[in-house]
């Protein structure tokens, strides 16, 4: 993204408009165009175009109560505009608002913000599907609750993480100046040392001497994982499948929130009287995860080739037997509309009692690996000490 300034005249008088766009050719600009700069020495990575949750839930909010009040969307939208007083959220709006005015495409209308591709994503099918009442109260809800699980989620690691950062500065302490103390009176010492103390004497050799390096390994060895990650396929499918399967407990509440985000979105595209394959289909764009989208275009495909919609399902190995059951019901009663719905509940109370279980997890968890590291060190240090004492009686 490149920053560009617009100087244009409207209304006989002279404004400024700032771009952030890779492609200055493909904006909609303003008329009357005086000139345009581009800012060489912006360093800003586009961070000011940046839409935090917790700024615009208020304003979903709004719209929503608007929405399902009967007011049109281009109306509530333009209520919207007068009464915001953010300037990165009015230029949001006044970009959603062209884009279902104009029918233009909305995903090229708003791709300068970053914002969370939630709300892109619905605004995206609101426009394709239509009935954006349902639509907005819905994204509205998960973007609350997608919030408050972040905060909730934060809240619980804030006295782990204090406790850790705490330990790991004592760590530093002990290795740097109590250590080596001890190490020189081991040094004199001719008895063998216990394999604690030759692992804390190791490993206080390589802090000293290699911690600067393993530091810049490390981050290189992550940017370089960061880049596979982004431009190789093959590398992307196996960290997804690994996030979404093989790591304990988050895997299970990275599953659960995105087969209930899904599962949402399937819920609104039938009642706003889509075909299930195609709400099936038309839902894969909330999806960021490779593997999760490669099993729900599996489960597209089967359907399109005439497979039943139970086989489709179960054929992917994704989906527990209360899931298959209940979508097997919804098939042979012809009522999958609601069966998603219950399906939709499920997956959300599966997510909050694992996210309370892991919540009541993390603070044990992170004081069993701390009493661990400080049972070694005391081992490592004193059983030495008083084998020495023993000689010396």
């Amino acid at each position: 993204m490149k920053k560009y300034r617009i100087i244009y005249q409207e209304d006989n008088l002279i404004k400024k408009k700032i771009i952030y766009t890779s492609c200055i050719e493909e904006e909609d600009l303003p008329k009357n165009v005086l000139e345009i700069k581009k800012d060489i020495f912006d360093f800003s990575f586009n961070s000011s175009m940046k839409i935090k949750d917790k700024d615009i839930i208020s304003s979903l909010y709004e719209l929503s109560l608007m929405l399902n009040s009967k007011i049109l969307l281009d109306d509530a939208l333009e209520i919207l505009i007068k009464n915001e007083k953010n300037s990165l959220k009015k230029e949001f709006f006044e970009s959603l608002k062209n884009s279902f005015s104009n029918a233009s495409d909305i995903n090229k209308n708003i791709k300068k913000f970053k914002i969370n591709p939630l709300i892109k994503s619905f605004f995206k099918i609101t426009q394709d599907s239509g009935n954006p009442s349902s639509n907005i109260e819905s994204l509205s809800r998960l973007i609350s609750e997608s919030y408050e699980i972040k905060k909730e989620f934060k809240k619980s690691m804030i006295y782990p993480m204090i406790l850790f950062i705490t330990f790991f500065l004592s760590l530093l302490g002990i290795f740097k100046f109590v250590v080596p103390n001890f190490e020189s009176i081991f040094s004199k010492s001719s008895m063998e040392l216990p394999l604690a103390t030759k692992v804390l004497l190791g490993t206080k050799d390589i802090f000293e001497n290699y911690s600067l390096f393993i530091f810049i390994g490390v981050f290189l060895f992550s940017a370089f994982i960061y880049l596979l990650y982004k431009n190789n396929n093959n590398i992307k499918l196996f960290f997804d499948k690994l996030l979404l399967e093989n790591m304990f407990i988050v895997s299970d509440l990275y599953k659960l929130k995105n087969l209930y985000t899904y599962f949402v979105m399937v819920d609104i595209l039938l009642k706003s009287r889509y075909e299930f394959l195609e709400s099936i289909t038309k839902s894969k764009v909330l999806l960021n995860n490779q593997y999760l989208f490669d099993k729900i275009t599996q489960i597209e495909n089967l359907l399109k080739s005439g497979k039943s919609v139970k086989h489709s399902f179960e054929s992917v190995k994704l989906f527990d037997d209360i899931t298959l059951n209940l979508i097997n019901s919804g098939e042979i009663s012809n009522s999958l509309a609601t069966v998603v719905y219950e399906i939709k509940n499920i997956y959300k109370k599966r997510f909050d009692d694992k996210l309370k279980l892991f919540s009541l997890l993390i603070e044990p968890l992170f004081f069993i690996i701390i009493m661990g590291l400080i049972v070694w060190i005391i081992l490592a240090i004193f059983v030495p000490l008083w084998s020495m004492s023993d000689m010396l009686q």
